[in-house]
């Protein structure tokens, strides 16, 4: 028998023996996330790998203080 399913966030949100603050602070991490703009990212990235890898071209990642560029794209 299977325990049913959750997330990372649920589980640590249900244990004893994380503290209150630090519960607080994964609710409002986890509130502040936008699941739709990180889906559409996330394919994103996936189609951008797709293409290098079908090229078989070197990936270049360039860092500026927060922001990676991916060959000439600007991601957060």
């Amino acid at each position: 028998m299977y325990d049913t399913a959750q997330t990372p966030c649920a589980r640590m949100l249900t244990r004893e023996d994380v503290a209150e603050h630090t519960k607080e602070h994964l609710q409002a991490t986890c509130a502040a996330l936008d699941m739709t703009t990180l889906l559409h990212e996330i394919f994103l990235c996936q189609d951008r790998l797709d293409e290098i890898a079908r090229r078989r071209q070197p990936l270049l990642i360039k860092k500026r203080g927060s922001y990676a560029s991916i060959a000439g794209e600007f991601t957060t």
